[in-house]
């Protein structure tokens, strides 16, 4: 057996332990003027914002870049439970329900000092750049993103 078919053996024969589960990711802002109405309230499309920026966030924290592929969203919903209000300090806290083929279906709880102010649900369908094809997650991928999961395997 030669070195390269011995290291090609041995390699598949390594097992890669899951990640322990971490606490989910936590991005944190300040409620801006421009985000809220006429009440000082925080308008409901701009919690959508808040949990894009707490995606791009989570997912650059773990290597992956924000240029190379398009996540368009295929579904998303928001249950509103309490108001955000201007220059409030919040919380976005970023899981990973599961993670398909080539989606991510995520959950993000927004909160305030007082409490929840809403729970967000997003699934994204990962694209190539020009958005031609679907781009499957590879093992590698996977492995970076485990901590995010709500309950990993």
């Amino acid at each position: 057996m030669t070195s390269a078919a011995a290291t090609a053996a041995f390699s598949s024969e390594i097992t890669i332990n899951p990640l322990p589960h971490m606490p989910p990711y936590i991005h944190q802002g300040r409620v801006q003027f421009h985000s809220t109405d006429a009440a000082g309230i925080v308008h409901f499309a701009n919690y959508f914002r808040y949990m894009e920026e707490a995606e791009v966030a989570a997912l650059a924290a773990r290597g992956f870049s924000p240029y190379g592929h398009a996540y368009p969203r295929v579904h998303v919903e928001a249950d509103y439970r309490a108001p955000l209000r201007f220059w409030e300090t919040y919380t976005v806290q970023a899981e990973l329900q599961s993670i398909g083929n080539t989606t991510l279906h995520w959950r993000f709880t927004i909160s305030s000092p007082q409490g929840v102010c809403a729970v967000l649900q997003s699934v994204s369908a990962r694209r190539s750049a020009d958005l031609s094809s679907p781009a499957p997650y590879t093992p590698e991928e996977r492995e970076r993103l485990a901590d995010l999961l709500i309950s990993p395997v």
